[in-house]
């Protein structure tokens, strides 16, 4: 009896050692994913439990899903001496300054809210998401959360071409939303809409997905790389819900609310959210790389459900394409991807990796969720045959991996090309050191609204004098990066980033 007792407890004991050290290794090698994806979440609704969604009058009940996830949406406040005294076009997209009324003065300090806007929390250490356009220009970046407390958030980093930002606080367990499949979403399916219209907090609409693959032009006047494939929604979103959660049924992150159709400003039947596949990439890749590895097919070209075009096109080239599904291929870039795969001027692209492109958004969604080498099959009509290509996509140099941290340099994070300053500039504006600002691409520079001919005194008290200083003194920095400039109207301007 006393040898069984010893093997149960022995087995007992070897089973322990073995659980605790399986759960090491698994931890070890498994670390959680960034974003935090539903695979991980152990409270999400299931069909089984699908009745909650319905109250005993028979009509739809949101009430689980809202205290869900009502907590990990936040308000967010842009504080900037940056205004216009022309009016934006975008405001009536994005929101409204918090000083519309007052606009065209300069305020002489950065303690006012300029931009107000929502964001959502997707880590419990602090990582937020939210659009570019509401923290651009900012000085300081606040954030409130549902319960009123307040913070002071970093700038990790920007993609203008999907207007995507992601900001931290510092704080733990804090209440945050499980990223969804955005592919798996079908038209006409429930969500939720949830952010701050009109600075007023946690606010919560419903509606259903209206349409799919929405291109509406709105962030080409921001870079020629655009990324727009919007979810087209009738959730009521107005100024202020610009970087709020888009919410399946089951408290998931489906999207991120970004435009809305009006010409008054406010909620008039549509509004748009860019699918949380794309962001999830592009904030992955600003946490990792500290820059988005983005990917091109390297072609250019038109919608074929765009009639008025089609016809001017077989007018000019003598063909009788009829209107269809795909896009066609005006043309091919020397040295990309597209070219060296033999894809030519002509040929109709109907699907890759064997989803079907309807139209330009289509296309540009799927590849700016890949990366610089990554093979995707593309199927086309050329001359009324099908033919299939295999293409290893590239960056815009031509590069077909991506780079870490380590092969990128500060001044490419920064987004810019800088020049020694001519003996003109400096007397012009009485100083002896400082770089001009050469070139401005996507980068940190330009989303603290410094533009091309700025005159960088300072990085973090150093003075530059030439170009190469801004390498020597970021090169393996990390943490908060202070820069103070000359804007080209002779004011003095300072603005700071994260370095990470």
């Amino acid at each position: 009896m006393k040898r069984i007792v010893f093997y149960i407890v022995l087995s007992s004991i070897m089973s322990s050692i073995i659980t605790i050290a399986a759960y090491k290794q698994y931890t070890k090698e498994d670390p959680f994913l960034f974003p935090y994806t539903s695979s991980l979440a152990k409270t999400r609704l299931t069909s089984s439990d699908s009745s909650s969604l319905v109250s005993s009058a028979g009509l739809p009940d949101f009430t689980r899903v809202v205290e869900k996830t009502i907590h990990a949406v936040v308000n967010v406040k842009n504080y900037s001496k940056k205004y216009s005294n022309q009016f934006d076009p975008f405001d009536f997209f994005f929101g409204f300054p918090d000083d519309f009324e007052n606009r065209g003065k300069k305020p002489q300090r950065n303690d006012l809210p300029g931009l107000h806007g929502s964001g959502v929390i997707i880590s419990p250490d602090g990582y937020i998401v939210t659009n570019n356009h509401v923290i651009k220009d900012a000085e300081k970046i606040e954030i409130t959360l549902n319960d009123q407390k307040t913070y002071r958030a970093k700038l990790i980093g920007t993609d203008p071409s999907t207007d995507i930002a992601l900001l931290k606080i510092s704080d733990k367990n804090l209440p945050f939303i499980y990223f969804s499949d955005s592919n798996k979403v079908q038209v006409g399916e429930w969500v939720l809409a949830i952010g701050n219209p009109f600075d007023l907090n946690s606010t919560v609409t419903a509606g259903i997905i209206s349409a799919k693959n929405r291109s509406l032009g709105i962030l080409r006047g921001e870079t020629q790389s655009a990324i727009e494939s919007f979810f087209q929604t009738d959730a009521a979103v107005n100024p202020g819900n610009s970087g709020g959660a888009l919410i399946n049924t089951n408290g998931e992150l489906i999207g991120i609310n970004t435009a809305i159709s009006s010409s008054s400003g406010n909620f008039i039947g549509y509004s748009f959210a860019a699918p949380s596949n794309l962001v999830a990439k592009v904030i992955q890749d600003i946490k990792k790389y500290g820059t988005v590895q983005r990917a091109y097919l390297g072609v250019r070209g038109m919608d074929l459900s765009r009639t008025e075009y089609l016809k001017a096109y077989n007018k000019e080239t003598h063909q009788n394409i009829k209107p269809q599904q795909g896009f066609l291929i005006g043309e091919v870039f020397d040295r990309s991807g597209a070219a060296d795969a033999g894809l030519k001027k002509g040929d109709i692209i109907k699907s890759i990796d064997e989803k079907l492109i309807q139209n330009i958004a289509d296309l540009s969604f799927i590849v700016g969720t890949k990366h610089p080498g990554d093979k995707v099959k593309v199927n086309i009509i050329r001359n009324g045959q099908k033919k299939s290509f295999k293409v290893t996509l590239k960056d815009l140099q031509g590069r077909t991996k991506i780079r870490n941290r380590e092969e990128i340099s500060p001044s490419e994070l920064l987004g810019a090309t800088f020049e020694p300053l001519s003996q003109e500039y400096k007397k012009d504006f009485g100083i002896d050191y400082g770089i001009r600002i050469r070139e401005i691409r996507t980068g940190r520079l330009s989303s603290i609204g410094m533009e091309e001919g700025d005159i960088i005194l300072s990085i973090n008290g150093k003075k530059m004098k030439k170009p190469n200083d801004v390498d020597r003194v970021l090169k393996k920095y990390s943490g908060d990066v202070t820069i103070k400039s000359i804007k080209q109207n002779g004011q003095v301007y300072i603005a700071g980033f994260e370095m990470n």
